[in-house]
């Protein structure tokens, strides 16, 4: 099977100036996998139609976002909206001969472009503090008494040719001024031998990205941070990392349309009422995938698809179209070809996967089930399928999406047919309406899912079409379900200890010489079952003195 690089480049290189559409799905779910559609036509002759079925969308790269790898080779990391990732060492060091070896240098490759900020920074799974020098003052661990423990350094965002290290990473290091990690994000950081705070070695190191930032919006005309999907996915498609493609291959106006359908806002099931985003995409593109998988990942984010004509890239975001032409049966120029009902293994009625969000501190976790109980009734048993959302981090979108590919599996009928070139100004995407009264269709909507010119017939096109519903892509609060809180992974510590009852007293004992010593007894209550107390100190003095004598008693535990 040929990667879509390879496919779409020679597609454009053989069509050339004559007229050509291709059509090219993203995420439609099938039994196994999500399928790409392809259709290429070529002035009056047709090739041959191709299908790939990809694997479900590599979850490597929601799942592994937060490692920090030790490799000298490593996959480039693009990162479109807000995520929390972890990076790949790219410089370790104690430092050079003449520096103090309790220090330890570090650099973190976050992104393989330039971003627009660090937006937070979290040793293992805790969000740090950290004050105008870079000092990690918070949690109290990494700053006991005030000394420094942890320092990081956030201005080299990946830009091209003007960010520089920090200059202790110039003087203390091997590294120079002219070692600029051009069009790398680096996280930098420096880390205070102290063998009390860092227990386990050297923590993971992860970082709230806000992404890349050369993400141009046609509404505008400018280039600057977005999380529109169909901003992203157009990116994508022009970065050097993706196909590489030209500004004048991406059709700019259906951009535009799906740009803004993505930032509509919808209302939540919240009090009071509350509305975000239709669709927002935050995540990371991991390049050892395959470019298609990672198109079909940003598709998915809203609930989108593109389609390839005539040389140029267009792309749709998930919603209803208007449908511009209805054919009749008069227009029809042969017989057609039927399927009143999808086999069993390619329909479903419960849609579950994963996502990642701020509630489940970035982890991936479940979002609520979709399903339709009539649907689940009409099958006579529940027919699930797995859909993960790697560019999702809100439940109520992730509900949203799925509540889209369930209505579309219970869309049944399919049809081909030739038709007449009234039919010409249609694309693979577009909706039509299809009076056959045969059929007992009437006005009946059907989107357009390929196109041939020419197809069995010499001066006709022909079209395969799959029933659709404005229905489809209905939503109201009442659909939405609240989200389980996930459980928290890493151990939580109560760092209080119960403050024991004393009672004094006052005893003589007989000293070697025979006399009286007055002395103050002390009677601890330790009813705590706590492991973690093993010594009570006791601090006393004389009434008249000024100073505290310190006297350690060792904790007697119960056996």
């Amino acid at each position: 099977m040929p990667q879509v690089v390879a496919w779409v480049g020679s597609t454009l290189g053989a069509i050339g100036a004559s007229f050509a559409k291709t059509f090219l799905v993203g995420a439609v779910l099938t039994p196994t996998a999500l399928m790409i559609t392809g259709a290429i036509v070529v002035g009056g002759s047709i090739a041959m139609m191709m299908v790939m079925t990809p694997k479900m969308p590599d979850l490597n790269a929601m799942l592994n976002r937060g490692t920090n790898i030790r490799s000298p080779i490593s996959s480039r990391k693009l990162i479109y909206g807000r995520a929390k990732v972890g990076g790949t060492y790219v410089f370790i060091s104690e430092g050079n001969l003449s520096s103090d070896r309790k220090y330890l240098y570090l650099l973190f490759a976050m992104a393989s472009h330039e971003i627009s900020s660090f937006e937070k920074i979290y040793l293992g799974d805790e969000e740090v503090t950290i004050n105008g020098s870079g000092v990690v003052t918070a949690p109290a661990r990494y700053y006991p008494n005030g000394d420094t423990r942890v320092e990081f350094f956030t201005d080299m965002k990946g830009a091209s040719l003007t960010q520089t290290l920090n200059s202790r990473f110039q003087t203390s290091t091997d590294l120079t001024a002219t070692d600029h990690f051009k069009g790398m994000a680096i996280l930098q950081s420096i880390m205070t031998y102290d063998p009390e705070t860092f227990v386990s070695g050297i923590p993971t190191v992860n970082s709230l990205v806000q992404g890349k930032n050369d993400i141009y919006d046609p509404r505008t005309a400018t280039n600057g941070f977005s999380d529109n999907p169909a901003l992203c996915v157009a990116n994508y498609l022009m970065s050097s990392l993706g196909l590489g493609l030209s500004t004048n291959d991406i059709d700019w106006v259906s951009v535009t349309t799906a740009s803004n359908i993505c930032d509509e806002l919808v209302d939540l099931d919240t009090t009071p009422t509350t509305q975000e985003k239709r669709y927002v995409c935050n995540g990371m593109i991991d390049t050892q995938n395959d470019i298609k998988t990672n198109i079909e990942s940003l598709l998915t984010s809203m609930a989108g698809f593109m389609v390839v004509e005539g040389g140029k890239y267009k792309i749709f975001s998930g919603s209803y179209r208007v449908p511009t032409i209805t054919i009749k049966e008069a227009d029809l120029v042969s017989g057609y070809q039927i399927q009143t009902k999808n086999r069993v293994s390619d329909q479903f009625n419960l849609i579950r996967g994963l996502m990642t969000s701020e509630e489940s501190n970035f982890q991936p976790t479940n979002y609520p089930e979709v399903t339709n109980a009539s649907y689940v009734a009409s099958d006579g048993q529940v027919l699930e399928k797995n859909l993960n959302l790697t560019f999702t981090n809100s439940t109520a979108t992730a509900q949203r999406i799925a509540k889209i590919y369930l209505e579309k599996s219970r869309q049944q009928y399919q049809i081909t047919l030739s038709v007449n070139l009234e039919a010409f100004t249609l694309s693979p995407g577009d909706n039509l309406m299809l009076t056959i009264p045969n059929l007992g269709f009437n006005q009946k909507v059907f989107e357009v899912m390929q196109y041939k010119f020419g197809g069995d017939v010499a001066l006709g096109i022909e079209l395969t079409l799959r029933e659709t519903n404005s229905s489809v892509y209905d939503w109201s609060t009442s659909d939405q379900q609240t989200t389980t809180p996930a459980p928290a992974l890493d151990p939580t510590y109560n760092r209080n200890v119960a403050i024991p009852t004393f009672s004094l007293s006052q005893i003589q004992e007989v000293g070697s010489d025979g006399s009286i010593v007055e002395m103050c007894r002390v009677d601890i209550a330790d009813n705590v079952d706590d492991k973690h107390v093993n010594v009570y100190l006791v601090n006393h003095k004389i009434s008249t003195e000024t100073t505290y004598n310190e006297l350690s008693v060792d904790r007697e535990f119960n056996t």
